[in-house]
């Protein structure tokens, strides 16, 4: 499918893949600027004709429009046929289902453009640093072009990073955009300084470290805060967003900081062809689940696939008397742990040490979980 697509009066925009769908299959891809901005009834029948309407001009006038549309959008989607009595029960929660999903792609017809820097086309411009990787793009996506961004998935964004997060290991708040894994639990991070902690020597100078899947960047910014200045750190997620918050995490709390490179996004080892380092951070995936939307990515590892390829590879990247700290929690129960500590000695690694706590959860049937950091070096 093509990513690119022209709008009169600006020209050749790209599209993000996830909208693609949206904007290719409908076809009538219409302009609204300044003025005609104050035509809301214009612009959402528009879209209830199933037309795609790229706004441009005052911010307020623009959360205007998507206000109106919210307040209509049941008018946009065409209810399906109710279910016979003989039909089953959760032809309901299906029917729920589709609604939902056909209100997300009405929604997402509504867009606003960004220059080829990233620059949103509205006045005044929200600051939104990196937004095309923000959005789930990878930098460069664009081709040095401007960009449809909907206006909906600039919200999310917004409000996903209006919150923070307190760190009490760092004495800092971060943040974490949408899909990216909040920095929430304390006891994590607080085993991940311990471990830290351990493996520190006093000569950090010639330590280099990578903390794979970064997310929010908070164990690249405790790694910086156990070894220092000198010490050369490298970070890396799958999700671009997660590349992009990082950045935005280390751009609030260590501006002028040297030696802490984030790489492009990709999958475990990818962004590190040629590094070896002395220490590699691991927050593994936990719950032994599928995975269902970009979100869970951080958090589900069907049949713990995910540690399997981080083992099989990162002897490859790591020195010979180097350590692996791996963050891991008995969320899906003893036969998950004793099968991740079959995978660690089946990659030829010992566990060091372990620093764990005890913390509780939100289930009705596992009060109680275990989250550990486990040590490892060469067997």
């Amino acid at each position: 499918m093509n990513s690119f697509y022209f709008v009169s009066n600006i020209g050749e925009l790209y599209v993000p893949t996830e909208y693609r769908d949206v904007i290719f299959a409908r076809g009538r891809v219409k302009l609204f600027a300044h003025q005609e901005l104050k035509h809301l009834n214009r612009i959402f029948t528009h879209i209830r004709h199933g037309g795609v309407a790229v706004v441009d001009g005052e911010w307020e006038q623009i959360t205007a429009v998507m206000d109106y549309i919210q307040r209509h959008k049941r008018d946009l989607v065409q209810p399906s046929p109710r279910p016979t009595k003989s039909k089953s029960r959760d032809r309901g929660a299906s029917r729920g289902n589709s609604v939902s999903n056909a209100l997300k792609e009405v929604l997402s017809r509504l867009a606003c453009w960004a220059d080829a820097d990233g620059i949103l086309q509205v006045e005044p411009a929200p600051v939104l640093p990196d937004l095309l990787a923000l959005a789930g793009e990878p930098m460069g996506a664009n081709q040095g072009k401007p960009f449809l961004v909907p206006l909906i998935k600039i919200q999310q964004i917004q409000d996903a990073l209006a919150e923070t997060y307190p760190i009490r290991a760092l004495d800092a708040s971060l943040v974490a955009s949408e899909n990216v894994l909040a920095p929430r639990s304390q006891e994590t991070i607080e085993c991940f300084q311990e471990a830290l902690q351990h493996v520190r020597t006093s000569d950090a100078s010639a330590i280099t470290v990578a903390d794979i899947g970064c997310g929010s960047g908070c164990l690249t910014l405790l790694a910086r805060q156990a070894f220092g200045d000198q010490t050369e750190i490298y970070a890396s997620d799958l999700l671009p967003e997660a590349v992009a918050t990082t950045n935005l995490n280390i751009q609030r709390l260590l501006p002028d900081s040297e030696g802490l490179t984030v790489m492009p996004p990709g999958d475990l080892f990818d962004p590190f062809s040629g590094h070896r380092f002395d220490v590699i951070i691991f927050n593994a995936p936990w719950v032994v689940a599928r995975v269902r939307n970009r979100a869970e990515l951080a958090i589900h590892d069907e049949k713990q696939e995910t540690v399997k390829r981080f083992f099989a590879r990162v002897s490859d990247f790591l020195k010979p008397d180097g350590t692996v700290l791996l963050g891991y929690a008995d969320a899906s129960g003893p036969k998950a742990i004793a099968n991740l500590e079959a995978i660690i000695a089946a990659a030829g690694f010992k566990v060091d040490a372990v620093f764990n706590k005890r913390v509780a959860t939100h289930r009705s049937k596992r009060k109680w979980e275990q989250i550990r950091v486990y040590v490892l070096c060469r067997s």
